[in-house]
This record gives C-alpha cells, sequence and structure tokens, in this order.
C-alpha cells in the first residue's frame, strides 16, 4: 500500500516514517516537502492513503488536497497538525479528509488508522471488480450490444488479458461437480492476494460453461500482478490433476478494449480444440495455439477428435462413431506427419476425457479398436439417461423464478444440481434456445417493468429488487431491453396512468 507523508518539516517526516514503518513494514511510503509535491506524488502513484500538515510552503496542505484529488478519487486523506483551529477542521470537512489529527499522535492511533485505511482501500477494490465483472457478463453474454467506452469508465491506458479454463474429465456429471470444487475453491480464495488498485479482476462463466478470468489494468505493476495470478494458476492446476479430472488454461493477448476482448476471447474458445495435442494440465497462449492450427494435420487431427469426445458426452453413438473413424482414418494415413509426442499427448487426452486407454507404441491397432469399443457402451448409457434433461432444464428455470432476486449466476445453480456449469450452459441452450445470463436478465427486466409502474418505487429500489446491487449496470440493461432509461420508463408510466381516466371521461 502507498501513502504519502506530506510535512515541511523533515523531523516531522521522519517521525512519522518511523511509526509507520514499525508497525506495517510493507508499506511504500513517499515523502512531500510543500503541497506542489504532494500534488506531482499523489499524480504520478495514487496512493491510498495521505498524511497530510496543513501550514506549509506555498499551497497549504488543504489547497493541495483540494488539487490533488480529482486525479486519485481513492485517496483517503488524512489531516495531521499541531493547530486546533475550528476553521481549519471545516475545511478538512469539505475536501472529504477521513481524520483531523493532532500532533504529536500516538503510535496507538496510527495504527488504528492504518487499519482503517487498508479496510476502506479493501472495500473500494472489491467495489471496483465487483462492477468490472458485471460489465463481463454483460459483454460476453451479449446483455449489451453497443459499448460506449466512456460509459464503462474505460481509461485510454487501460489493457486487458484474460485466462480462459478448459475441464476435461470422464467423471459422471455429479463427481465431476464434486472433484472440481477445490480447484475453483482454492482459486477463488487466493485471489484476493493480487488485489492492486491498478488491477480490476473478474472471474465468471462464458456463455460455453468455461470458467474466465479477466484483469483490467492501467499500470505495468497492475500487469505484473496479473501474470503473477496467472502463473499461480498454471501452478495450482499441475497440482489438482488426477487421471479423469484435469483442467488446462488459454491465456490472451493483450488487448486495448472491450470489443477486442471480446473477439480475442471468441477467437481463443475456437481454437481450443487445439489442447488435445498441445497438452492438457498446462498453460497456452493464443500463440501456441495459432502453431498449432498452422499445421493442417494436426489441426484436422484435433477437431476430429474433440467432435468425437463432444459427441461421446452427448451420448450420440452414431455421431461419436462417424467422428472417431474419421478421427482414425486420419490418423493412419498421416502417421509419418504425426510425432510420438503428438500421439501420446493426444492419448492422455482421450483417457482423461472419455477414459480410452492408453496407447503405446505396439498396438495402435488394439487402441483404435477400443476407441470403438467405447462407443458401444454409449446405447446403455443413453437409454438410462431418457427424461433427465428435461427434468434438469425445468428445475433451473423453477430455480431462477424463486432466486432472481439474489446473486444469481449459472455456477450456483449448477452446484446445487451437482453438475458442471458447462453441463448445465448446453443443456439449457439447446431446451431454451437463449443462454441462461440472457434468459436471467429477461425476467429481470420484465419483473423492473412491472416495479416501474409504481409510483412509490424508486429506480435504485427497483434495481436491488431485481438483483442488481449496481444501479449503474442495471440502468444500462434496462436501456438495452427497453429502449429507455429506467427514469424514462417511469416517467411515461405515469403521464400514461394520469391519462387513462381522460380518456374514460
Amino acid at each position: 500500500m502507498n501513502i504519502v507523508i506530506a510535512d515541511d518539516e523533515q523531523l516531522a517526516r521522519e517521525a512519522m516514517t518511523c511509526i509507520l514503518l514499525e508497525l506495517f513494514p510493507d508499506l511504500h511510503l513517499h515523502e512531500a516537502r510543500n503541497g506542489q509535491e504532494l500534488i506531482e506524488i499523489v499524480e504520478r502513484i495514487k496512493p491510498e492513503a495521505a498524511f497530510v500538515d496543513i501550514k506549509m510552503p506555498g499551497k497549504s496542505g488543504l489547497e493541495a488536497i483540494q488539487d490533488a484529488a480529482p486525479s486519485s478519487p481513492h485517496t483517503q486523506w488524512v489531516i495531521l497538525t499541531g493547530f486546533a483551529d475550528f476553521s481549519y477542521a471545516k475545511e478538512a470537512i469539505r475536501v472529504r479528509a477521513i481524520e483531523y489529527l493532532l500532533k504529536p499522535i500516538g503510535t496507538e492511533d496510527v495504527q488504528a488508522l492504518i487499519t482503517k485505511i487498508q479496510q476502506t482501500a479493501l472495500l473500494q477494490i472489491n467495489e471496483k471488480n465487483k462492477l468490472f465483472e458485471s460489465d463481463m457478463l454483460s459483454l460476453f453474454h451479449g446483455l449489451i450490444l453497443n459499448w460506449d467506452e466512456r460509459e464503462t469508465n474505460h481509461q485510454p491506458s487501460s489493457r486487458f488479458r484474460c485466462q480462459i479454463i478448459y475441464m476435461d474429465s470422464h467423471y459422471p456429471e455429479a463427481e465431476k461437480s464434486a472433484s472440481s470444487k477445490p480447484f475453483f475453491h482454492t482459486m477463488s480464495s487466493t485471489m484476493s492476494q493480487y488485489y492492486h488498485k491498478d488491477l480490476e479482476l473478474a472471474t465468471l462463466l462464458l456463455p460455453s460453461g468455461e470458467w474466465v478470468v479477466v484483469g483490467k489494468y492501467t499500470s505495468s505493476q497492475g500487469a505484473e500482478q496479473l501474470e503473477k495470478l496467472f502463473s499461480s494458476h498454471t501452478a495450482l492446476v499441475q497440482q489438482v490433476e488426477e487421471l479423469g479430472l484435469a483442467f488446462t488454461l488459454v491465456v490472451s493477448e493483450e488487448c486495448d478494449s472491450y470489443p477486442s476482448l471480446l473477439d480475442e476471447v471468441t477467437k481463443l474458445h475456437k481454437n481450443s480444440y487445439l489442447r488435445c495435442s498441445l497438452g492438457i494440465s498446462q498453460s497456452w497462449t493464443a500463440r501456441d495455439l495459432c502453431e498449432v492450427e498452422s499445421q493442417p494435420i494436426i489441426s484436422e487431427l484435433c477437431h476430429t477428435l474433440i467432435k468425437s469426445v463432444d459427441e461421446y458426452h452427448k451420448r450420440n453413438f452414431v455421431n461419436y462413431m462417424n467422428n472417431i473413424e474419421q478421427f482414425i482414418k486420419i490418423y493412419e494415413t498421416k502417421r509419418d506427419w504425426i510425432s510420438i509426442k503428438t500421439s501420446q499427448t493426444i492419448s492422455r487426452f482421450l483417457n482423461c476425457s472419455i477414459h480410452a486407454p492408453i496407447l503405446t507404441s505396439s498396438n495402435e491397432e488394439n487402441w483404435f479398436q477400443s476407441l470403438r469399443n467405447l462407443g458401444q457402451k454409449l446405447l446403455d448409457k443413453k437409454t438410462k439417461q431418457v427424461g433427465t434433461t428435461p427434468d434438469l432444464v425445468t428445475k433451473t428455470i423453477a430455480y431462477i423464478e424463486n432466486h432472481y432476486t439474489g446473486d444469481l449466476s449459472l455456477g450456483h445453480v449448477a452446484e446445487e444440481f451437482c453438475v458442471t456449469p458447462n453441463h448445465l450452459s448446453s443443456l439449457f441452450h439447446k431446451r431454451t434456445g437463449t443462454t441462461f445470463m440472457q434468459y436471467v436478465t429477461k425476467l429481470r427486466m420484465l419483473k423492473a417493468k412491472e416495479l416501474l409502474s409504481d409510483p412509490s418505487v424508486q429506480v435504485q429500489q427497483a434495481a436491488e429488487q431485481v438483483g442488481y446491487f449496481s444501479s449503474r449496470h442495471f440502468t444500462k440493461l434496462f436501456k438495452e431491453f427497453a429502449g429507455c432509461y429506467p427514469s424514462e420508463y417511469k416517467k411515461n408510466s405515469q403521464i400514461t396512468e394520469e391519462e387513462i381516466p381522460r380518456q374514460l371521461l
């Protein structure tokens, strides 16, 4: 955490520095000898807090705060002075100082104050992350089609990167859901270790059911912190790998806008099938995928393979058999173009995703036959599955109806019914023709219209009652859905109600 100590007396700065570092050794302290230096430092580093003396050469501390605050809106200002003057205290309130302390300040007071500052800074970061996550949900789920970068508080220096998490497993849905929980719990519980004032983080589900972690950074420090977070996930996927469960990460290139980020994620997801030959339980970049895509034989092999696996999990016997035969044909005819390493990587992927036997160099024919035999088992599994798909989707719709006013997500519902988000997302879209988040948003907007027709309900109240903590985000979604702002809709509804009695006369 960055803190500025602004005082024209060197001994005063040194005394405060000693107290702060003795209590909190990890703080990054910066000193300003006058008001102008304070302004320059604040504009450069955007500190979490600043201890400011009132009387300094040139600009006073209060004048410096007033000039510096617009460039660093989240900085917490502490007035530290030897003057118990009511007019100064009144000015401190005007510039939104959080404390007005008289010198000399005690160690206990400093400790309590820094703890308060840290808690407030964490709340500010959490708030920024929640708003950013709302924007990312709307972006990836197509809830807002025309993005105005000014409305999203987008800064010219902002950059984006993301990490998509793919899960491959042959476990039944309930077991797959239970086995994946430790990974996502660890990932979620350690996220706060990488919070930074120049980094906004969002973790959410894509419409296809895969998790994605998105970072928006405005400095090299923010970018470095995001890279550390991604690296921690790489280490984690290697630790949690099981014979029948693996997570593979795909990391994007740097993007400079919301539309370019959406395009990048779309491209990455389209090429994610290439992980078959690259290797599971690892992290790959967009360049790694492009390199494999440039190899037509390997690309075709992977494409056919991933289609076979998808059809297997859908219990489509005929489609699985057709695709697996196509895969075997490509493998046999292009055998000289396929390295031993690639063959082993593909075999490992199949073993994890559909429990196929591991390939050895001496029994390719037996391996091919085992892939065909797996198809025969689909008929029995499909028979047992009859009637379960509509029931799960029906229960999901009922759950949405009963919980749309709260923090509702595909991940929460999937966990409730002991299935993976990917599985539920696929079933829901197939049955309803829309994505989970689009369905939830449409329901919330219809309920919001009903609420806004009531003169006693304010826009903020309507937003909260249909499940949105941010009125800004609610307003953007409502405008996309209804074609006007909530306040306009409310006003027009009241005008219409007033006109109806006149029309009846």
